[in-house]
């Protein structure tokens, strides 16, 4: 009988997730990805900044007119990614390099094709699209040039998403943190360099996000052939075997569509927060940014328990999976609670504090958006939590209808409630849709992790079938 061959763990570079304490494992992984989320939006207003500073108010709505389609095509790329890591994590749990190598060698060539598939499909619908969202006549060009360089650097996004989520599958969250770190500050530097100092205008600000992107994808490609050579696949292992493949493209799509889908939804939604006037624009946008930030924590430890459950999930350790839910359920808990607190204690402070308004019309607005929409983050959370384990568990379908019913939520609030309510209508889209796509998710967790069978993955267990002839 033929023995499969185990990986040989390193714990500098790796977290195996499978043994020691459930709550160690998952705050440890948690930490350097809440950091990399506050990095990402310090760098996405430094960014912004930049731009509007050195070539005025026109330039930042130019890239501001096509921020929505680049944000469509970057979360696609990282659900796509991160999809694939949750396969990738289960190998690992289950100490099969071989099975490694294949899911990894997979998820290059699929990365890769749908980079190559989304450019081509940006030259050639991208005009269109930008007609359809009525992207301004004296903004077109501008923002045209700027998204398609975008666009066509697409490729180098996905290196990075994928080289970072091979990574974060074995339990790594501390080096992609590290060369995120480097990249924004490259970024940053880059922007002055090529905008002020070569005078290439917007087409300076896409270029440098395109080669800082393509600096950190370089840096985790040297460290991972440095460190971890043994997540480098053979050229054997690029031989296609279609479960392989099929399984990577039900877990990459599923959560790529999961991203996509809210994210057109907040679209859908902003389309009926415009027609509201501008002091609740404002207002809005405002109350989202200090929202966003109360939500890092929460997509951060669903995150976290995403890699924990696929890695348990693959050593078929069931039990230590319910206490990692409880864990996780245990912190968020006590931070919704203390978010909570925060909003009705120091809710006009914060507007203040981080947008410097002072018109006390504005700050109620946004203030009482905080106070309705925080209070149903228990909600919020156990659906990002229940979300992420069953995508960790193989039950990714539901996860997927989750996201479609929030997304219709929205539809249904522009199309039939901000008219008559205004922006009472608006406060309370999202709780009501937490509150109902959680019951479920919530039922499919329950059903498949306590009182179903747990079974060991199905293509891990075809594979070990096949060794043991």
């Amino acid at each position: 009988m033929a023995e499969a061959k185990t990986i040989k763990k390193n714990e500098q570079m790796q977290m195996d997730m499978t043994t020691g304490s459930c709550a160690k494992a998952i705050i440890f992984f948690a930490i350097p990805l809440f950091l990399s989320n506050l990095f990402q939006q310090f760098y996405n207003l430094a960014d912004t900044a930049i731009v509007g500073h050195i070539l005025g108010d026109r330039a930042l709505s130019a890239v501001g007119s096509v921020s929505t389609i680049y944000g469509v095509l970057t979360v696609f790329c990282f659900g796509l990614t991160s999809g694939f890591s949750i396969l990738l994590s289960q190998f690992f749990g289950s100490n099969d390099e071989k099975s490694l190598k294949k899911g990894i060698a997979a998820s290059v060539v699929l990365s890769f094709a749908s980079a190559g598939i989304l450019s081509v499909a940006s030259a050639v619908f991208m005009k269109p699209i930008m007609r359809a969202i009525h992207v301004s006549d004296t903004l077109f060009d501008d923002a045209y040039t700027y998204i398609m360089i975008i666009t066509v650097g697409l490729i180098v996004n996905v290196a990075y998403n994928l080289l970072s989520s091979v990574l974060r599958s074995v339990g790594n969250s501390k080096t992609p943190l590290l060369f995120l770190t480097i990249s924004s500050f490259l970024n940053i530097f880059l922007d002055i360099l090529f905008i002020k100092g070569f005078g290439w205008g917007i087409a300076g600000a896409a270029y440098a996000t395109v080669l800082a992107q393509a600096v950190s994808a370089a840096l985790c490609l040297v460290y991972i052939t440095i460190k971890c050579r043994e997540l480098i696949p053979h050229k054997e292992d690029f031989i296609v075997q279609k479960e392989y493949y099929q399984k990577l493209i039900s877990y990459g799509s599923s959560m790529a569509l999961m991203y996509t889908i809210v994210n057109i939804g907040s679209l859908i939604l902003q389309i009926g927060i415009n027609g509201l006037g501008t002091d609740v624009v404002a207002a809005h946008i405002t109350a989202r940014k200090i929202s966003e930030l109360f939500m890092m924590p929460g997509s951060t430890v669903a995150g976290a328990l995403a890699t924990f459950t696929s890695q348990n999930y693959g050593a078929g350790l069931n039990d230590r999976i319910k206490n990692g839910v409880t864990i996780s359920c245990a912190v968020m808990l006590v931070w919704s609670t203390v978010a909570t607190l925060i909003v009705y204690l120091f809710g006009p402070y914060l507007v203040r504090m981080i947008t410097g308004n002072v018109d006390q019309g504005i700050i109620d607005i946004a203030v009482r958006y905080l106070r309705i929409n925080l209070p149903y983050y228990y909600a919020l959370s156990a659906l990002l939590l229940f979300r992420n384990v069953l995508q960790g568990i193989s039950h990714n379908g539901f996860t997927l209808v989750a996201s479609i019913v929030e997304m219709l939520g929205k539809v249904i609030t522009v199309a039939f409630f901000v008219k008559p309510l205004g922006y009472t209508a608006i406060c309370y889209c999202e709780p009501i849709t937490w509150i109902i796509c959680c019951v479920p998710v919530t039922i499919a967790l329950w059903h498949y992790l306590y009182a179903g069978s747990f079974e060991k993955p199905m293509l891990l267990h075809r594979i070990s079938r096949r060794r043991s002839y």
